[in-house]
């Protein structure tokens, strides 16, 4: 005989009770069952009915079917979710079962307030990343009927990556494998919408229904919020929005802390660049400043100004103007402003005068290969030197001293690729994704140990991209680097419309005009040179593909030219086609000759099989039959 005031103590149970025949339809339920479950269920109502279809709801029916307990949860047609219990009655009572009914998951609204409570307070007290995620996955296992809860952040284009988990057990449990379900995972970040997906066991373990929430920023997903229960339960959709409420509360803290992280990358940035500028710029002032003084000194004592003196003010001047140059192009690359003058570019000889240069200025061995073909691109030239100075003066600054720099250009897959290697410090691995940030500089690279103001990396990588390649790097840190810039070759229909190159020394201004006149008409782009000295500037700035030399110039105006010809840094062997009645001692054996005065047809013919040029790049001319051109 149950007490008079049952009743109102079932009223001050969270858990709704009711009780059901073998038929599976209510035969007696408390009062406040309704305000509690949410489901309006009335004496004779079936009880299944009730219940969203699923695998709780149908192993709650072969339990009761079988007059056997049963504990699960179940998604009533209301989407709310329920813990469920069953035990059949006695066998001295009439048959049926007992079902108990309580709240499972964020569907209780208690349990998700206290969640969001404890996220907020971490989330006022904090703004570090790592201690907030923590606090959120202890607050939802806590608060809410979960057995497991992780966050992951996806930054910077990177990996997904954990960080915080509610749980620290020793041993590894299926949810540890991200690659298990990481299409679930990407699946949320991309539609930006909670996904569920099933993760299995393995062995005699029960697998977990997981929900993917993203982690949602003004402008993009920074992450996910997962959470775990067990086989055969499942997320309702009033939870999956409370949830991702929950979860926009974490994305907030995690953009701020981002933000925060940003601002004050960019003092120390901004400290540490002031701090290097007055370095830097100081050291070649204070040498300046010394030089003119002692200029001054001797010129008030009409003392003669020592040529050497000039020299190093020149060079300091020289260095000085070159921190005030890189400022001034990231100034200009930040406005969008740093324009190219694209040209046809034979990569090969820019290389090769660049490494010449350095070999000169420098004690220091430079290895060069180039292929035999020519590599050509479009490129500003000044601008692709600049780069090829700063790989080598890096290369240079942090090698040791007598190790051999090694330059290699090579054509892959419609691409020229220029390899700098050294033998240095190398880069360390955390510093490698950030080395071409503008002020950046490598860890192990001080500047009280090397100059520089950390821009000429960030100025290269710039210029790479602006002309539609590329600027990247391999490095161990103690074993040296690889810089390797990728410029786009122009297509073989463009390059065979570049005219051959013919550098041309005479002495008689009657045969050079001649000889200029026959070659411009049959394409050619013709360089006169009027001296040794002139001839050597040209070929040293313009790739040339034959000379043309006059065996009959003077011996002193020969020598010039050939001495320097001799010592001119090139990529490649240029060939030499000699104008006049013999070829001369001093010649080489397979040197081409033409008669001089010149014959048209004789020194096209001359200049095209030194040049091995293609049938269709003769000229009008040349493609008449010699019986034509014979004069009667």
């Amino acid at each position: 005989m149950l007490p008079s005031d049952f009743q109102d103590i079932l009223a001050c149970v969270p858990q709704a009770v009711l009780r059901i025949g073998p038929d599976l339809r209510v035969a007696w339920l408390e009062p406040d069952f309704t305000a509690k479950t949410g489901v309006a269920l009335q004496p004779g109502d079936p009880v299944l009915e009730a219940l969203e279809s699923g695998r709780g709801r149908d192993a709650l029916e072969r339990s009761l079917r079988e007059s056997r307990g049963h504990a699960g949860h179940v998604i009533t047609t209301g989407l709310k979710q329920l813990r469920i219990q069953a035990r059949p009655c006695r066998s001295d009572s009439e048959p049926g079962t007992w079902l108990l009914f309580e709240p499972s998951g964020a569907d209780d609204e208690v349990a998700f307030a206290q969640a969001l409570q404890e996220i907020a307070r971490e989330v006022g007290e904090t703004l570090d990343v790592d201690n907030v995620c923590k606090a959120a996955v202890l607050a939802v296992v806590r608060c809410a009927q979960v057995r497991r809860a992780e966050v992951y952040l996806a930054e910077d284009g990177q990996p997904l990556r954990r960080v915080a988990v509610s749980d620290l057990a020793s041993t590894d449990s299926p949810e540890d494998s991200l690659e298990a379900h990481a299409d679930s995972f990407e699946a949320a970040l991309v539609t930006r919408h909670p996904q569920i997906g099933v993760q299995r066991g393995y062995g005699d373990a029960v697998g977990s229904i997981f929900a993917a929430v993203p982690l949602l920023a003004p402008h993009r997903a920074v992450g996910l919020l997962v959470l775990y229960k067990e086989q055969g339960t499942s997320f309702s959709l009033r939870e999956l929005d409370l949830w991702s409420a929950a979860a926009g509360q974490v994305a907030v803290t995690v953009e701020n802390a981002r933000l925060l992280r940003e601002a004050q990358a960019a003092l120390r940035v901004r400290e540490e660049f002031m701090s290097i500028a007055s370095h830097e710029l100081k050291t070649p002032l204070t040498p300046l400043k010394l030089i003119l003084y002692s200029m001054e000194r001797r010129m008030e004592q009409g003392l003669p100004v020592e040529p050497s003196t000039v020299v190093k003010a020149k060079r300091q001047v020289d260095r000085l103007a070159g921190l005030v140059n890189d400022l001034l192009d990231v100034s200009r690359l930040e406005l969008g402003r740093l324009s190219l003058e694209p040209a046809p570019l034979e990569l090969g000889h820019l290389v090769a005068e660049v490494v010449d240069q350095f070999r000169l200025a420098f004690a220091r061995p430079f290895s060069l290969q180039v292929p035999r073909e020519r590599l050509w691109v479009r490129g500003d030239r000044d601008r692709l030197e600049q780069v090829l100075v700063n790989l080598l003066e890096n290369a240079h600054k942090y090698s040791p001293e007598g190790e051999t720099i090694a330059v290699e250009l090579e054509s892959v897959a419609g691409e020229a690729r220029l390899h700098v290697k050294d033998r240095g410090i190398g880069i360390p691995a955390q510093d490698q994704a950030r080395l071409f940030q503008r002020f950046y500089r490598a860890g192990n690279a001080s500047y009280r140990n090397f100059g520089g103001l950390g821009l000429g990396l960030f100025i290269s990588h710039s210029i790479a991209r602006l002309h539609g390649g590329s600027l990247s790097l391999t490095s161990i840190e103690g074993k040296g680097s690889t810089f390797t810039l990728g410029l786009p070759r122009m297509t073989s229909s463009d390059v065979r419309q570049l005219p051959p190159r013919v550098l041309l020394l005479d002495e008689d201004p009657t045969q050079e005009s001649v000889a200029e006149r026959v070659l411009g008409d049959a394409g050619f782009e013709v360089l006169t040179a009027h001296g040794g000295v002139d001839a050597l500037r040209r070929v040293s700035h313009l790739p040339v593909d034959v000379v043309l030399l006059s065996a009959s110039a003077p011996p002193t105006q020969l020598g010039i030219f050939l001495a320097a010809f001799a010592e001119l840094p090139r990529a490649r062997p240029v060939p030499i086609v000699l104008a006049g009645a013999s070829r001369p001692a001093w010649a080489h054996p397979e040197s081409a000759l033409c008669s001089r005065p010149y014959r048209e047809l004789e020194l096209l013919g001359a200049v095209r099989s030194t040049l091995s040029l293609p049938e269709e790049r003769l000229s009008p001319l040349e493609r008449l039959p010699r019986e034509a051109l014979m004069v009667p």
